[in-house]
């Protein structure tokens, strides 16, 4: 087994605050949230508040990360993504999908823009069969706020580790954000995560990868 850690530009983006879900959702850019920090208790999250004067505000949250595969040219066997939880309401859930953030290859820092740099990504449509998912979503409840939450790397998560020099995650609300459905009550829906900035190396997250037998590999940290 080897671990790849995330860059230290990982961190999140802001959509602004739109009074309708649309809007809020597909917002061309947003507002960078976590990038100078260790930990956000908004790692993923979709908030609907209830407006002055009725009506109601809506508010997306995702997440962003860049790992090195460029030392990665065998057959990758498995891979897993962890992710260190952190406090806050953890009432949200969790998917992982290939993201074309910080210009598509890490060659320059996560940007507002970067909100919907997400492969097959479509304003006004669900990312279900879309998206290239790179982990199965973990479920309300599930999102574990002291230990590693493990997403199971899928076939283009293990090929594109193996073909490109880079690999590019956003985590975002399965629910609510990814199957593009309008939340139906106010409340804020999140789950919280650590970033590379954290000191140490304990709570970063990663990817633990295993290759076929007989190839080589290297521990690499952003």
């Amino acid at each position: 087994m080897a671990d790849l850690y995330s860059s230290n530009d990982d961190g999140s983006i802001i959509s602004a605050n739109n009074a309708t879900w649309a809007y809020a959702r597909d917002d061309s850019s947003g507002t960078l949230g976590s990038v100078a920090n260790s930990h956000s208790s908004n790692f993923t999250a979709v908030t609907r508040f209830d407006g002055r004067g009725g009506g109601n505000t809506y508010r997306v949250i995702r997440s962003y990360m860049w790992f090195d595969t460029s030392g990665i040219t065998a057959t990758v066997e498995s891979a897993t993504i962890k992710i260190f939880g952190v406090g806050g309401a953890n009432d949200g859930s969790v998917i992982a999908v290939k993201s074309t953030a910080f210009g598509g290859d890490g060659g320059t820092a996560l940007h507002g823009d970067d909100l919907n740099a997400i492969t097959g990504y479509s304003a006004g449509a669900s990312l279900a069969g879309n998206a290239t998912t790179y982990g199965p979503q973990i479920l309300t409840s599930s999102w574990s706020t002291s230990a590693y939450n493990e997403f199971t790397g899928t076939s283009d998560l293990l090929a594109d580790m193996k073909n490109n020099d880079a690999v590019i995650i956003c985590f975002l609300d399965y629910t609510n954000d990814y199957l593009n459905s309008t939340p139906t009550s106010s409340a804020t829906f999140n789950c919280g995560g650590f970033f590379t900035n954290n000191a140490g190396t304990s709570k970063d997250p990663y990817i633990e990868y295993e290759l076929a037998s007989g190839g080589y590999t290297h521990n690499v940290i952003g």
